[in-house]
């Protein structure tokens, strides 16, 4: 067993214990039975030379290797994988785009599909395929209506803030003009400039 089979073996038993959390990140599809499904796994860049495709079946918790395709498009099913029902595809250009196509789905088809490039560190998020599931209903927001206000209601919403804030104002007025009117008188006293050298 080669260095590269041995790391592919570990990384995707991390992905499979790890599954609920793929699963809350992944695209979720809901196809028909007998459809047809295609999942695209695209390289950052052009270096991808080789990936290999595998799923996580939901029923029975195992990991299947589908196939490897490598860049000139030359692909290796893996073992009991049906060719007429599983193919991979390659387009080539300034990134690799890779191709897995999953026809006449069942039931028991329903999982996480996913690909793993050779020559890269990282996973894909992949499909989480549901065959013969209805989508989930999202449930519609909420609106809250408030109740038609009286006009007359407005009215006084204006009316009294501005009452209070003109005797708010009185009051202050009042108490400035009683505080400076009770300040002692200034004497208007003449006085005589007087030489103190005299």
């Amino acid at each position: 067993m080669t260095l590269s089979w041995m790391c592919f073996c570990s990384f995707i038993w991390m992905a499979a214990t790890s599954l609920h959390s793929i699963q809350a990140k992944t695209d979720i599809r809901y196809p028909k039975i007998k459809g047809t499904e295609t999942i695209t796994c695209d390289c950052p860049d052009h270096t991808c030379q080789e990936v290999f495709w595998y799923r996580f079946l939901q029923n029975t918790q195992t990991l299947q290797f589908l196939l490897f395709v490598n860049s000139a498009g030359r692909e290796q099913l893996g073992d009991k994988v049906n060719q007429s029902r599983f193919k991979g595809t390659v387009t080539q250009g300034f990134k690799n785009s890779y191709f897995l196509r999953v026809s006449d789905l069942q039931e028991d088809d329903a999982g996480l599909y996913s690909c793993l490039f050779k020559n890269k560190h990282e996973m894909p998020e992949g499909a989480y395929i549901k065959p013969g599931e209805n989508p989930p209903t999202v449930k519609p927001p909420t609106v809250r209506t408030e109740r038609p206000r009286n006009p007359h209601c407005c009215e006084s919403s204006v009316l009294w803030p501005g009452v209070g804030a003109l005797l708010f104002l009185a009051v202050i007025i009042a108490g400035t003009l009683f505080y400076f009117s009770r300040l002692p008188k200034k004497c208007r006293h003449r006085f005589t400039k007087t030489n103190p050298w005299q």
